[in-house]
């Protein structure tokens, strides 16, 4: 007859086993190297410094486009909204003025929707940072990018006789907001 081990030591080498063969499973499983970290990605620079409106105030918007024309009705992290005081009924709401900071994104994405409303593509640079402007008859908007950063300064209307030329409205914030936050 076998000798009996006391219900301790029977417990102590079941639970030795079981974690010798827990060990063992796991190595078997465990032979394909682990997988490897994607490498830091070096960073693009560094970007705008962020400010309220992108650094553009409710004054400069007065002056570049006429004390009653605007009013600001969004302000966020991510930019601001000003509406066209100028409407016919319902005509005309969501025409205005707006700035808008994208982090991570790229000219190239914006090109291809400025592209895809059929607005007009001209390359330009602003304060040694590479954009381009976009626009037709009822819209202009500035597109500039620093680092992984974009700015885009836009102006839409119904009304563009009743304006200052749409581009230059917008090369005069964008070129404000440059130089408060570049």
């Amino acid at each position: 007859m076998a000798p009996v081990m006391p219900p301790r030591a029977t417990r102590a080498v079941s639970a030795l086993v079981g974690a010798v063969l827990a060990v063992a499973a796991l190595a078997g499983c465990g032979s394909a190297p682990a997988p490897e970290s994607p490498p830091p990605t070096a960073p693009a620079g560094p970007g705008f410094r962020a400010m309220d409106c992108n650094g553009v105030t409710d004054a400069d918007i007065a002056k570049a486009v006429g004390a009653t024309s605007f009013t600001k009705v969004v302000d966020n992290d991510s930019g601001c909204f000003w509406q066209e005081n100028t409407v016919i009924g319902t005509f005309g709401v969501g025409m205005g003025i707006s700035t808008w900071w994208y982090r991570g994104s790229d000219l190239d994405t914006e090109r291809t929707l400025e592209r895809s409303a059929g607005r007009e593509l001209t390359e330009m640079s602003l304060d040694g940072n590479k954009g381009f402007k976009a626009h037709d008859d009822n819209a202009c908007s500035i597109y500039v990018t620093k680092g992984q950063d974009v700015i885009t300064w836009s102006i839409q209307t119904m009304n563009p006789g009743m304006l200052p030329d749409l581009c230059v409205v917008a090369e005069q914030l964008a070129q404000r907001s440059q130089d408060r936050v570049n």
